[in-house]
């Protein structure tokens, strides 16, 4: 028996005559059968004589001239794009040809004078040594330079990128007042508590995880703050320079940018359905990346303005102090001490009573 769906997508070819004699027996007792499906039939054959009975659309003179200046106005462009990429490519083999000779050349002249160098005679030391410190003045040079650019490939003044990440752990007495001090130390630190969770154990002692979420100017501050609320028993602390990544993600995005509205550009000049379906195809592609990367940089910034710090708080039990008996041992002794002091105490006042009569 036939179902639906397949009914549906033979009907098209059922009005076109296009069918077989089973299939076309097959179909036809399930439109008989099946009410929906019916409906669906004469509808189509509806459209489809409806469109039969209009008139042909009669095309400009001009039409097939005008498609035909399209055409060729592309490949034009294409021609010159094609064009434009050769003498790029030439250019660029040149220029490494011309970079890599020149470093071959420095290197056997370099040789040359090391082995000139060393068979010179001794009044040439002082020479040498004028050199070398003409040469170590020049490398200070370049490391001045490069410290106020920064690293190669950013341009100055560009922010660096830094995730940061810590865990520590921590044993107190009381979970409860250390959560309280925490709490406030990341509410003056300008962050938030993310996440937390408590475990309560069969000796009635607690843990809590905590994961928090401090600017990154105060990172560091923070964790040292927090050793201070107890005893540390763990402490690592993790940073990745994600710099290059960043920005090579946000050129990247801006050259897809530019290439999108390129892309808008040739679908508005576009002349046949089958372009402009071609050219929104690959629109819709790039505009995937572009909002892949766009979230990527926000995980990187989120990353980068705030600094995670994984806590965990363990509660240790307090241990008593036994009390134990008071020994006798040594009363001969404070008995005789006591003695003295009472004897000497009673001198000094004999002492001043006669002074003061």
């Amino acid at each position: 028996m036939m179902d639906c769906k397949k009914a549906l997508q033979l009907i098209p070819r059922y009005i076109d005559g296009e069918l077989d004699v089973a299939q076309k027996e097959e179909l036809e007792k399930h439109i008989e059968s099946c009410e929906s499906c019916r409906k669906e039939y004469q509808l189509e054959k509806n459209i489809i004589e409806s469109l039969k009975n209009m008139p042909p659309l009669e095309l400009p003179e001009d039409f097939n001239k005008k498609i035909h200046e399209k055409l060729v106005y592309q490949k034009n462009i294409l021609e010159k794009k094609k064009e434009r990429l050769k003498k790029t490519l030439t250019v660029a083999v040149i220029a490494a040809s011309f970079i890599l000779m020149t470093v071959f050349i420095a290197n056997i002249f370099s040789n040359k004078s090391l082995r000139i160098e060393s068979n010179a005679p001794l009044d040439n030391i002082k020479t040498a040594q004028s050199a070398d410190l003409s040469k170590k003045e020049g490398a200070n040079n370049e490391a001045k330079i490069f410290s106020i650019t920064g690293q190669r490939g950013l341009p100055a003044g560009t922010s660096r990128k830094i995730t940061k990440n810590a865990t520590v752990s921590l044993e107190v007495e009381d979970v409860n007042v250390c959560y309280d001090k925490v709490f406030k130390l990341v509410k003056e630190a300008e962050g938030f508590i993310e996440s937390s969770d408590e475990t309560v154990f069969t000796d009635n002692t607690k843990r809590i995880n905590l994961v928090l979420k401090v600017r990154e100017d105060k990172f560091e501050s923070v964790i040292s703050q927090i050793k201070e609320f107890g005893k540390v028993t763990a402490l690592r602390i993790d940073s990745k320079d994600v710099t290059e990544q960043y920005y090579d993600l946000k050129a990247r995005l801006k050259n897809l940018e530019i290439e999108e509205q390129k892309l808008q550009d040739i679908m508005n000049k576009a002349s046949t359905v089958k372009e402009m379906l071609e050219v929104e195809s690959e629109i819709n592609r790039i505009r995937s990346e572009i909002e892949s990367m766009k979230e990527q940089l926000k995980v990187w910034e989120n990353l980068t303005r705030l600094g995670t710090i994984n806590l965990s708080i363990r509660e240790v039990s307090k241990v008593d102090k036994p009390t134990t008996l008071v020994s006798f041992k040594g009363i001969g002794r404070d008995i005789k001490q006591a003695f003295i002091n009472n004897v000497n105490f009673l001198i000094f006042f004999i002492k001043k009573l006669i002074i003061i009569l």
